[in-house]
């Protein structure tokens, strides 16, 4: 033969183009939008509005297929992929995260205990709780989650509090909302998110350890919001720098470097085997 034929599709390299195309499409519309109101420097700056844990998933994701040993496509996967490729094709970032939840589910399904696709497909899987279908829990029970944030903030400052409204120490009476935006659900879904990524990426068994780890991480991101809302009520007169300012900031980064920290170090076993 002069020419060799070339190699059939393996799936860990199917599912990384998958991957990777649903993935960008369901960052698209945040993107799109970030751009035109702030500029292309501030995006870069803030990652296209995409949280700096959903690109390590998605980099943990690719990786772990890109080194999974070949395996043949299976009855279905071409069906999953034309299905993938169609929400591809449409100008809403819903039916990318849709596609990429459907994809996650197959990876899952169809691959054996432990193995690198149904790995990817949990982290895969993972990242819709953000893009997708944590912001529709919210948007569902958004009443008792923000009650419950308010109910902290006012237990934590003395401050009186109704549903998800919070009396401010002025003498207009004047009280602030906990929006959707300022909800700790928000840190919650990218410190499971996390959570997940590094337990499969360095094949973490699951067990009450790691269990311990991931609710740790979901605490420290519920006590940096509500320290940060609980700051607006005490200083009234700072409200704008907390919210949009330097106070926003120190609490998303707050909370990137202790879910870090913390998933990571309750990883360390088999991170630094």
């Amino acid at each position: 033969m002069t020419a060799s034929a070339a190699a059939p599709l393996a799936r860990p390299q199917l599912f990384f183009w998958l991957i990777l195309v649903a993935a960008l499409n369901g960052f698209a519309g945040t993107a799109m939008r970030i751009v035109p109101e702030r500029g292309l420097t501030y995006a870069l700056f803030e990652l296209f509005g995409i949280s700096a844990i959903v690109w390590v998933a998605l980099a943990a994701c690719l990786d772990v297929l890109r080194n999974a040993p070949a395996e043949p496509l299976r009855p279905g996967d071409r069906v999953v992929a034309a299905g993938v490729a169609l929400a591809a094709l449409a100008p809403m970032a819903t039916a990318s995260a849709l596609a990429l939840t459907g994809l996650g589910a197959w990876m899952i399904a169809t691959a054996r205990s432990g193995s690198s696709i149904r790995r990817a497909g949990t982290i895969a899987l993972a990242m819709t709780a953000t893009l997708l279908w944590g912001r529709l829990l919210l948007a569902l029970f958004s009443g008792p989650m923000l009650a419950a944030d308010s109910w902290l903030v006012g237990t934590l400052t003395g401050a009186p509090q109704a549903a998800n409204l919070i009396a401010l120490p002025v003498a207009d009476g004047a009280r602030i909302a906990v929006a959707p935006g300022c909800s700790s659900w928000q840190g919650m879904s990218l410190a499971l998110l996390f959570w997940v990524t590094v337990n499969q990426y360095f094949r973490v068994p699951f067990g009450w350890r790691a269990a311990a780890w991931c609710a740790l991480a979901l605490a420290a991101t519920v006590a940096i919001n509500v320290l940060r809302i609980a700051a607006m009520v005490r200083f009234p007169a700072h409200i704008a720098e907390i919210h949009h300012g330097y106070g926003w900031h120190l609490a998303m980064w707050s909370t990137l470097v202790a879910v870090a920290a913390i998933c990571l170090w309750g990883a360390r076993r088999e991170v630094f085997r």
